[in-house]
């Protein structure tokens, strides 16, 4: 099982007319939950939910899935995104955490049968909710995957130290280059790369319009974008860590296999045809492995 840790919020989205909007389930961590339960993956998400009514449609929609939601579960209001464009192909997003879900505390700990812990976002860099975060990172002795999903103007300048001092705790990092120039403050892009892959066993780096690149000790891979027409990239990020965990999962990479320079291929493919999918739809909608396999997206495919 793939424990998810981090925020699970409703987005707001532009409805075509001023003052109107369409409300999404999303939150980074639980897209990422949602993706892997639609792609038949057990996962269980962590993180504060609420008890009203927004909170109740994103458990269910988890357990439409087979996603688990863990909690804990509070009265306090679900926490808000309000997305209000999109600026060089990345939307934008106004937070509204404060007083909400996401600063619920006493998160349950982890189960022993969990393989594979996946987590990052506002949830890994604001507090309270980072100290549960990483407590749990800190602790499992299960692979560990990571996406800081930086989110420039709320998150804290801070987590620039707290992410390069904990690199040696991730097995697999999947970032974008936004988030990879943002966390080196100037250092540069090739120094920081460089950095990385010293560190961390299974690496990738997103680049939007020009598809990924996957990095595992001395092979690299550069996989293509898909041939889909963009309809909208919320959540397009986090239906690429579905797509990398699932295959991950399949090829047994979770309990300790090798990643040789066909497997990163592999994952880097699937991960992009999974990606691709949710670009075609508005809002964080991923897809299920039904919808996958129509359009010839084996997992295990080389």
């Amino acid at each position: 099982m793939i424990a998810v840790l981090g925020e699970a919020l409703v987005d707001l989205l532009p409805a075509g007319g001023a003052g109107l909007w369409r409300a999404r389930p999303g939150g980074s961590p639980a897209n990422v939950a949602l993706g892997l339960g639609r792609l038949g993956v057990p996962a269980r998400f962590y993180g504060g939910l609420s008890r009203d009514d927004w909170g109740g449609w994103i458990r269910d929609r988890l357990r439409e899935a087979g996603v688990e939601a863990a909690g804990p579960f509070v009265a306090a209001p679900t926490p808000l995104a309000r997305v209000e464009g999109e600026a060089g192909g990345e939307a934008r997003y106004h937070f509204y955490l404060r007083g909400t879900a996401f600063e619920a505390a006493g998160w349950p700990g982890l189960p022993e049968n969990v393989t594979a812990v996946h987590a990052g976002s506002l949830a890994a860099a604001v507090e309270p909710c980072a100290s549960e975060v990483w407590s749990r990172l800190l602790e499992t002795t299960a692979f560990v995957s990571f996406d800081p999903n930086v989110r420039p103007g709320l998150t804290p300048p801070s987590f620039r130290e707290v992410f390069w001092s904990r690199l040696d705790r991730f097995d697999l990092l999947k970032l974008s280059a936004a988030d990879l120039d943002w966390l080196a403050a100037g250092g540069g892009r090739a120094e920081s790369l460089r950095r990385l892959r010293e560190r961390v066993p299974w690496l990738v780096l997103t680049l939007g319009a020009g598809g990924a690149v996957g990095f595992a000790g001395e092979h690299e891979v550069h996989q293509p974008p898909p041939g889909v027409r963009v309809v909208d990239t919320v959540g397009a990020g986090d239906a690429f860590s579905a797509g990398l965990l699932t295959w991950a999962h399949e090829a047994g990479v979770l309990g300790g296999a090798g990643l040789d320079r066909d497997g990163l291929a592999a994952a880097l493919k699937f991960a992009c045809r999974v990606a691709g999918l949710a670009l075609e739809r508005a809002g964080a909608d991923l897809p299920t492995r039904a919808e996958l396999e129509a359009v010839g997206g084996e997992i295990c495919e080389t």
